[in-house]
């Protein structure tokens, strides 16, 4: 059966490629978009961030080399054969090891006279699409390894960008929060520069992570409120890794997670997740934002990489397994997966979104080796950051009926820490001179927490400022009462006694 269909697509792209004009030889039965892939590799330097110059003990600012694949115009001219992808892999740290290994000489020096799909400093297509940043994996570190998905991507309407992963200091990334957040950075930093150089969409914005990519792009989702879909690929994010990370990176906050997601990994890793060894799941935990959880059936990390493309042949430790099938149909229903849902919600395409919980809805429909679970989730509400500046800038009187709304929409649902709301109220109280105002704040965490001390001891201390002490005193008593040891408080009330 899937024989006969992948002649049938064959048959159909063999005409749909020729009315392209561009290759698709590694694309397998992918179907190209309407639009050429351009492609640009930009080297640059963050100025804000130094790295170590060779050999003799000075900094320079870290370098960047900026991988641009973008929608096109058509081109009289010729794509880039392989060679010359990995000619730039190999400039960031060598020959790639899995073509070296993976490949006889006589395979891999025909593999690279062969042409891709990208068309270099090809003319950008009119208009604004949605741009895709994607964070790189340890042992895969250029964009060599994606650069299917990449060129795929672009011919249907997205501009995509990404970096090589280097460490902080040194070409070694490290499995550490320090290195995470290197990425991180390296991969804001696309974000920016890729606004800058071609026509997007800002209001359009989703993140792709394989890997440690993975991990970075999934902390990026949650400080980033401008990220509006995050895809990850097989990456060390659905229970607790052995590293800590990304759960020990400060910006993690599972609360601000709030945007659909596609996970898709191999299924061996969600089938142990559910045994009970490693806990309840993130994909378990996630409450606002549509989930999809796609079982891959495959042991082979480099499955999700672009190298299921490349015919490899022997097993290359850390990269590729035993080869014991056609990797291929595979990949690329990975990749259509990818396409399928960045238009859902990217471009609200309504025919993704069906053809996804179809998938998902009835396994006989979805690709072979590929298992769809979709999660429904909720919408969510307005973020803290949101609640505090309109604090700010409007004052509590006029936030407080949209705030209380918010919360009888999501009763269980924190919608503004304790300690911000606290801190925010000694900023009206002290510095920004809104004494008055100070008091609606901290009245304003008292509803949101009623049992706490330190919120009646602050705003015993607004009331007192203002000079009320009768009120100032009661809310001190309240915090005694709440907390006996609370030493601040009895001394105040002592002193107030006296007088």
């Amino acid at each position: 059966m899937r024989t006969a269909k992948r002649t049938v697509v064959f048959l159909f792209l063999v005409f749909f490629s020729a009315s392209a004009s561009y290759p698709v030889d590694f694309w397998g039965s992918l179907r190209p978009g309407p639009y050429a892939p351009g492609f640009k590799l930009i080297e640059t330097a963050d100025l804000s961030r130094s790295f170590p110059a060779e050999g003799d003990g000075s900094t320079i600012a870290r370098p960047i080399r900026l991988y641009l694949w973008y929608p096109a115009e058509r081109s009289t001219g010729q794509p880039l054969d392989l060679a010359t992808y990995v000619r730039l892999a190999t400039e960031e740290g060598g020959f790639p090891v899995p073509l070296k290994k993976g490949l006889s000489e006589e395979r891999l020096k025909s593999l690279l006279a062969e042409r891709t799909a990208a068309f270099p400093e090809a003319k950008p297509a009119a208009s604004k699409f949605p741009l895709l940043v994607l964070g790189q994996g340890l042992y895969y570190e250029s964009p060599l390894a994606h650069f299917v998905l990449c060129e795929f991507l672009a011919s249907h309407g997205y501009v995509v960008a990404t970096c090589p992963l280097v460490g902080t200091q040194y070409r070694l990334v490290n499995l550490n929060a320090e290195d995470l957040e290197t990425q991180i950075r390296d991969m804001e930093f696309a974000l920016a520069k890729a606004r800058e150089l071609t026509p997007v969409d800002l209001a359009r914005t989703g993140i792709i992570g394989y890997d440690l990519g993975g991990m970075a792009g999934l902390t990026l989702s949650m400080r980033r409120p401008e990220v509006a879909a995050f895809l990850s690929l097989d990456a060390g994010i659905l229970t607790p890794h052995r590293s800590g990370l990304p759960a020990s990176h400060p910006s993690y906050r599972e609360d601000r997670f709030v945007i659909p997601w596609m996970h898709m990994t191999q299924a061996r890793f969600i089938e142990f997740s559910r045994k009970g060894q490693a806990g309840t799941t993130l994909a378990d935990r996630k409450k606002f934002g549509d989930r999809y959880l796609v079982h891959v059936s495959t042991t082979n990390h480099g499955q999700f990489s672009s190298y299921a493309m490349l015919g490899i042949t022997d097993a290359v430790p850390g990269y590729w397994g035993p080869v014991e099938s056609d990797p291929r149909p595979l990949y690329e229903a990975i990749c259509s997966l990818a396409l399928d849902f960045f238009n859902g919600y990217l471009r609200s395409d309504t025919s993704a979104l069906a053809k996804l919980n179809n998938a998902a809805q009835s396994p006989d429909t979805a690709d072979p080796g590929i298992k769809v679970e979709y999660k429904k989730g909720q919408t969510p509400p307005s973020s803290e950051a949101e609640f505090v500046h309109l604090i700010i800038e409007k004052g509590v009187s006029e936030a407080r009926p949209i705030i209380d709304r918010a919360r009888a929409a999501y009763p269980n649902h924190t919608l503004c820490s304790e300690g911000v709301l606290n801190w925010l109220g000694y900023h009206f109280l002290y510095w920004w001179g809104r004494e008055k105002e100070a008091v609606e704040v901290f009245e304003l965490n008292i509803s949101f927490f009623p049992r706490s001390a330190n919120a009646y001891d602050s705003l015993g201390e607004a009331y007192l400022a203002q000079g009320e002490i009768a009120k100032g005193i009661a809310s001190y008593r309240k915090s005694l009462e709440l907390n006996p040891q609370n030493k601040t408080a009895a001394e105040v009330i002592k002193k107030y006694e006296k007088r």
